[in-house]
C-alpha cells in the first residue's frame, strides 16, 4: 500500500480533517463569520487564507468604509471577517471587515460568557429597571439587581419603593464610571446582552478578602462605605471586606437610631476594633475616631460650675440634660426645682462629677 493511499484512506484523521475543512468551505454562506490569516496588504485589498487552501479577499471600497484599523495589519495578522459571497469571479471568498466587527464583539462576549471572564464596563446611563453600559464596543445592560450594594443598595430601595425619577437623577452621577462586571446572558439576535457587577466583585472575595484581613491592624483608622443601616449597627464595605459599627460605637452620645448618623453609599472613617475569626467581619468604631468627652469631664465641669443644656429625656427619677454631644449629666427629682420636658433648655449647677464611672450630677434647686 502506497503513503499516498495510507494518508487518505477513508477513516483516517488527515482525511477526516481535509474532509471537515473542505466540507467548511463549501458550506460557507453570506453572513458567516470566519476567521483568517492576513497573507496580504494594500490600500487596495486584503487577502486572507480562510483554511483548506482557499483565500478570502476584502476589497478596496469596504477597507475605506472601516475604522482603518486595517493599515495597521501585519502578514501573519489572524483577524474575523464575514462573508459576503461565497465565491467570485477570480474564486475568492469575498469578506469583510466592517460587517465582522460587530460579530466579532459578540463573539468576545460569548467566550467572557463561557470563561467567566471579569470585564470592564463604562456606565452610559439610567434605563428602567437598571443601567445602561458600554462593554467590548456592546450595548450592555445590568440589573440594579445586578449592582454591588455598596455603590447602590440606597437607589434600589427608591426603586422597589417605586420612586424611578428620584432613582434616575441619583445615577446621573454615575455616567462615565468604569466598573468591573461578568455576563450573564446574551443573545446577539436580539441584542440582549446582560451584565453583573455582583458577580464579577465575588470572583475576587475569597481571595482578595483573605488578603486584605491580613493586611489589617487593629488600631487602624480605614475609610470605607455605607453598605447597610440596621437598628444594631451599620455595616461598612472596606475594599470587599465587610465590618460592623456597632450602634455602640458610632457616636459618644446615646443613639436610638443609626439611620440618623448615616446614610446608604455615604464615605465614612472607621477605627479597626478586631476582627471576628468566625465570621472574618471586622469590628470597627467611628466615635473612637474624636475625643471622648468623658476623658475630660472633670476638668472641664467641676463641682460648682454652671452650665447650661437641653433636657434630652425624661425619666421617673429625673431627667438626662445633654450638655455636650456625647455628654449627659441627670438632674434627679431630688435636684429639680420644678417639671421638666424633653426640649426645655435649663440652667443647672454640677453637684457631682466621676469621669471614670460617666457620671454628672446636676441641681436646678440652687437656681430658684
Amino acid at each position: 500500500m502506497s503513503k499516498s493511499s495510507k494518508v487518505h484512506k477513508p477513516g483516517s484523521a488527515m482525511a477526516k480533517l481535509l474532509t471537515e475543512k473542505d466540507l467548511q468551505m463549501k458550506d460557507l454562506r453570506p453572513g458567516d463569520l470566519v476567521e483568517g490569516i492576513v497573507v496580504s496588504v494594500s490600500h487596495s485589498e486584503v487577502l486572507l487564507d480562510v483554511g483548506a487552501k482557499s483565500e478570502g479577499v476584502v476589497s478596496g471600497s469596504d477597507l475605506s468604509d472601516a475604522d482603518e484599523s486595517f493599515k495597521h495589519l501585519n502578514l501573519g495578522d489572524t483577524i474575523f471577517a464575514k462573508v459576503v459571497q461565497a465565491e467570485n469571479q477570480q474564486g475568492y471568498i469575498v469578506l469583510s471587515l466592517r460587517k465582522a466587527e460587530k460579530d466579532k464583539k459578540w463573539k468576545g462576549a460569548e467566550d467572557a460568557l463561557a470563561t467567566g471572564s471579569v470585564l470592564e464596563a463604562t456606565i452610559i446611563e439610567y434605563n428602567k429597571g437598571g443601567l445602561l453600559t458600554e462593554c467590548l464596543g456592546l450595548r450592555g445592560f445590568i440589573p440594579l439587581s445586578h449592582l454591588d450594594r455598596s455603590h447602590f443598595a440606597n437607589d434600589i430601595a427608591k426603586f422597589a419603593a417605586g420612586s424611578e425619577a428620584e432613582l434616575k437623577e441619583s445615577l446621573k452621577a454615575l455616567a462615565g464610571k468604569v466598573i468591573k462586571v461578568k455576563v450573564i446572558e446574551l443573545d446577539p439576535l436580539k441584542n440582549r446582552f446582560v451584565l453583573s457587577e455582583k458577580d464579577a466583585l465575588s470572583t475576587y472575595s475569597d481571595e482578595s478578602r483573605e488578603k486584605r484581613l491580613r493586611e489589617i491592624d487593629a488600631g487602624t483608622t480605614l475609610e470605607g462605605i455605607v453598605t447597610g443601616i440596621m437598628p444594631f449597627g451599620v455595616f461598612i464595605d472596606l475594599d470587599g471586606v465587610e465590618g460592623l459599627v456597632h450602634i455602640s460605637e458610632i457616636a459618644w452620645e446615646k443613639v436610638n437610631n443609626p439611620s440618623s448618623y448615616f446614610s446608604v453609599g455615604q464615605t465614612v472613617k472607621v477605627m479597626v476594633l478586631g476582627i471576628d475569626d468566625q465570621s472574618k467581619k471586622l469590628a470597627l468604631s467611628v466615635k473612637r475616631l474624636t475625643p471622648n468627652p468623658w476623658e475630660t469631664v472633670e476638668k472641664s465641669y467641676p463641682v460648682g460650675t454652671k452650665v447650661k443644656g437641653i433636657v434630652s429625656k425624661v425619666v421617673p427619677f429625673g431627667a438626662f440634660v445633654t450638655i455636650e454631644k456625647g455628654l449627659d449629666g441627670l438632674i434627679h427629682v431630688s435636684e429639680a426645682a420644678g417639671p421638666l420636658k424633653e426640649g426645655d433648655e435649663v440652667e443647672a449647677i454640677v453637684i457631682q462629677v466621676d469621669g471614670t464611672n460617666q457620671k454628672l450630677a446636676l441641681s436646678t434647686r440652687s437656681q430658684e
